[in-house]
């Protein structure tokens, strides 16, 4: 399977050129440093005798067909310089606040114009990652809901807080429940395409115990046997 749909952790090396408004920008450099995938479980086995009848309880998971994940830690820099790359100056910090922004679409999401993700988008991510949105639990709107709290930010000049009706979810600390140091809002420039975007908590305790900057989800058709991969342009702004 191409690792480009499966990798779940990469470390994000930032470089941001502060411009006259502020803006998400390309990050530098991404690294994957490795990938994982929940195990299928061996078959388990129950001996039938003949005459008998036996009650059953199972407990079993299944591996989600909607989404990849991806969490991990971030640095970077603010800096003064010119568009040949040279640095007047720069204020280096080891631990940033910020957000990380993922979107399928290849071209520049319109900053200006950004806002949380309405009705109608969220039911046509839904279409497009081929979920059936009044049945799979793990549906967008399933996953991200409206009744979700997060902390007010800014994307560029423009405002995003939690009473918007924006759609957000909080992934797993290392309790294994949802947490409020992992926050993820979906956002949308008019287009087609959503923007995910994750609230960077510094030194966080992530899903697996370790420290994480942030985690985040983004959608995958992985239905029907899909196994093909999807690039997703990733953007940073640090606060």
């Amino acid at each position: 399977m191409n690792w480009l749909k499966i990798f779940g952790i990469f470390l994000l090396g930032i470089l941001i050129t502060w411009t006259v408004v502020a803006a998400p920008t390309g990050p530098s450099d991404i690294t994957p440093v490795s990938s994982s995938r929940y195990p299928i479980d061996a078959a388990s086995n129950v001996s039938a005798i003949a005459g008998n009848v036996t009650e059953l309880t199972f407990t079993a998971n299944a591996v989600t067909n909607t989404w990849q994940g991806y969490y991990g830690n971030i640095t970077g820099s603010i800096l003064l310089g010119d568009s040949n790359n040279k640095t007047l100056y720069d204020w280096t910090s080891a631990s940033p606040n910020g957000e990380i922004y993922a979107t399928r679409s290849a071209a520049l999401p319109n900053w200006a114009i950004i806002q949380c993700a309405n009705d109608i988008q969220i039911a046509q991510e839904d279409n497009d990652l081929q979920v059936n949105a009044s049945v799979d639990q793990d549906a967008v709107n399933r996953t991200f809901l409206n009744t979700t709290s997060f902390n007010t930010f800014y994307v560029g000049s423009v405002n995003i807080n939690s009473t918007q009706n924006c759609y957000a979810v909080n992934l797993h600390n290392s309790t294994g429940l949802p947490s409020s140091d992992f926050q993820e809002v979906l956002l949308n420039d008019g287009g087609a395409i959503p923007i995910y975007t994750a609230l960077i908590k510094q030194d966080a305790s992530g899903f697996d115990g370790n420290t994480h900057d942030f985690e985040m989800l983004v959608g995958e058709n992985g239905h029907n046997g899909d196994i093909t991969s999807t690039p997703y342009y990733f953007y940073v702004e640090l606060g």
